[in-house]
């Protein structure tokens, strides 16, 4: 990954329940979606001059800011800490009833306890017999009515005592090369991912309300996370250079060394082992010695070099055969 990347696009969020296996939510339509590290720092300064000497760093954080634009109650029920149930429950509901000439109307639902009756002058509290209101200043009239009844419902409790649990995160966002194509797709893998129970449900006229998902991740197995990065549409893992395991093999006629290939990546990445089946193999001298598919065969005696390349790096190895 030595071309120049661009990490341009928010991420996909998955929370999988660790305790069941179960896919919590799967969040695509994220409006932010931002990792940050922090840390604290202890100088130590000794000497004259009192020169630093050290510096201590302790308590670091892995935070996430998630942000997404879309409506799902089980945003609420993950930072509230609680279940959503199906339940029959009592709702407010607010209709337009049509009284006749006697004043009565009729409710489409049979309401619970007192109804409130919106009238030209102000709201008026009724007790309904059955689904019925009858008042006759209400008479020819169409008046809006507030009441609660019984329905099944989805219901979400916001307990004083419930607290968000801790989930496994996955966020999976693209990488793109200068030329704008994908090349990698990023995943980040947060295997204890503790919510902040932060909940703001922001309800405007001229906004789409947006829910944040955001927290902070727990140490597991002394670990916070895992990035991976996974080549697309053709990308390749390059390499600096060709690094074998042995750079000199003495052989007697006959026998056999297997030989490991690595890819050298440069700072920052660890090296790789080089498929044999997409690597050259060859000697300068094969009446001395023959390499194939990874393995260097004595032949006769002498001195050859033997070489192995990807078709821009090579690696030579000095071969004796007595």
């Amino acid at each position: 990954m030595t071309e120049k990347l661009f990490a341009v696009s928010t991420a996909d969020a998955l929370l999988i329940d660790p305790s069941n296996d179960t896919l919590v939510i799967k969040a695509k339509a994220l409006l932010n979606s931002s990792m940050e590290q922090s840390m604290q720092s202890t100088d130590i300064n000794a000497g004259r001059g009192s020169q630093l000497q050290f510096v201590y760093n302790s308590q670091k954080v892995l935070a996430f800011q998630i942000e997404a634009a879309d409506f799902s109650p089980v945003y609420l029920a993950l930072q509230t800490g609680s279940d959503i149930k199906n339940k029959m429950s009592k709702y407010f509901t607010e209709e337009l009833v049509v009284f006749d000439a006697s004043g009565k109307g009729t409710l489409s639902q049979a309401p619970i306890g007192n109804v409130y009756v919106e009238s030209p002058a102000n709201h008026v509290t009724k007790a309904p017999v059955g689904k019925e209101i009858t008042d006759i200043a209400y008479a020819n009239q169409e008046l809006n009515v507030v009441y609660q009844y019984n329905v099944q419902v989805d219901e979400l409790e916001i307990g004083a005592n419930d607290f968000p649990k801790a989930y496994k995160l996955v966020l999976t966002s693209d990488i793109f090369n200068a030329d704008g194509d994908k090349a990698y797709e990023q995943q980040i893998e947060v295997p204890r991912y503790k919510l902040d129970g932060a909940l703001s449900v922001n309800l405007a006229h001229d906004s789409v309300a947006q829910f944040t998902m955001n927290g902070k991740a727990l140490s597991d197995n002394d670990k916070y996370a895992t990035v991976k990065w996974l080549p697309v549409n053709g990308t390749s893992v390059k390499v600096s250079s060709l690094a074998t395991d042995v750079s000199e093999v003495t052989l007697a006629v006959g026998e056999k060394q297997k030989v490991i290939t690595l890819g050298l990546r440069g700072g920052g990445y660890s090296n790789i082992l080089m498929d044999n089946a997409k690597l050259t193999f060859s000697s300068d001298d094969e009446l001395i010695a023959k390499f194939a598919n990874g393995e260097i065969t004595g032949v006769g005696t002498g001195e050859t070099n033997v070489k192995v390349s990807d078709g821009k790096y090579t690696d030579v190895i000095e071969v004796v055969v007595s």
